[in-house]
Order: structure tokens, then C-alpha cells, then sequence
């Protein structure tokens, strides 16, 4: 019986906690954020080590560029978390990311 996509439980790396300002005028807002990568294989996590650096540095480009307004509904996490995954997995060689779970999400 062929295996149902949704039943599959991959790997996940957890990231430590950024904390960015938001692009917002006046620079009052800031997000923090706490996000698990899930990948579609085991073995991109030593990838993943090796690339931290140019990983969170991507992340940091990415954030800073949002204001409150294109984050804090729905539909603005998703495009956020698409936006992160699809630069991520342009430079990953070993696999790919499949999800991004945001553990924490606090806009203040």
C-alpha cells in the first residue's frame, strides 16, 4: 500500500530565537521568532550545521524587510515562511526543506 504523504514524520532543526526590527517607520516594532526547518531528509542536517552562518544570515536579510502589515495575519506567515524556504533551498545541496513550523511568533 503506497505510503500517504501526510503520515510521513520527517526530521526538524531548530533554529535559535531571532529578534529583528521590523521595517515599519519609525523602527518601534520588532518580531521575534522562533522557527523549526522540516527537511525531507535526515542527512541535510549536517549540511545545515555547516551552513548556520549563511542560513541565519539569509533569515536576517529576509525579516527585516517586512512591516507589521505584511506579517501579522495568516496569509502574511505563510508568504513569509515561502519566502525563507524558497531562499534556503536555492543554495542547499544536500536536500531540501519541506516546511518551516514557526515555534514562536511575537510581534511587540
Amino acid at each position: 500500500m503506497p505510503e500517504n504523504n501526510s503520515e510521513v514524520i520527517r526530521s526538524v532543526y531548530s533554529l535559535d530565537t531571532f529578534i529583528v526590527n521590523l521595517a515599519d517607520k519609525g523602527g518601534r516594532r520588532f518580531l521575534r521568532v522562533t522557527m523549526d526547518l522540516e527537511l525531507k531528509d535526515e542527512s541535510l542536517a549536517g549540511e545545515i550545521d555547516k551552513r548556520l552562518s549563511q542560513i541565519r544570515d539569509s533569515i536576517l536579510m529576509i525579516i527585516p524587510t517586512k512591516r507589521f502589515e505584511d506579517i501579522n495575519r495568516v496569509e502574511g506567515k505563510i508568504a513569509l515562511s515561502d519566502e525563507i524556504m524558497t531562499k534556503l533551498n536555492s543554495f542547499l545541496k544536500d536536500g531540501s526543506i519541506t516546511n518551516i513550523y514557526f515555534v514562536d511568533f511575537v510581534i511587540q
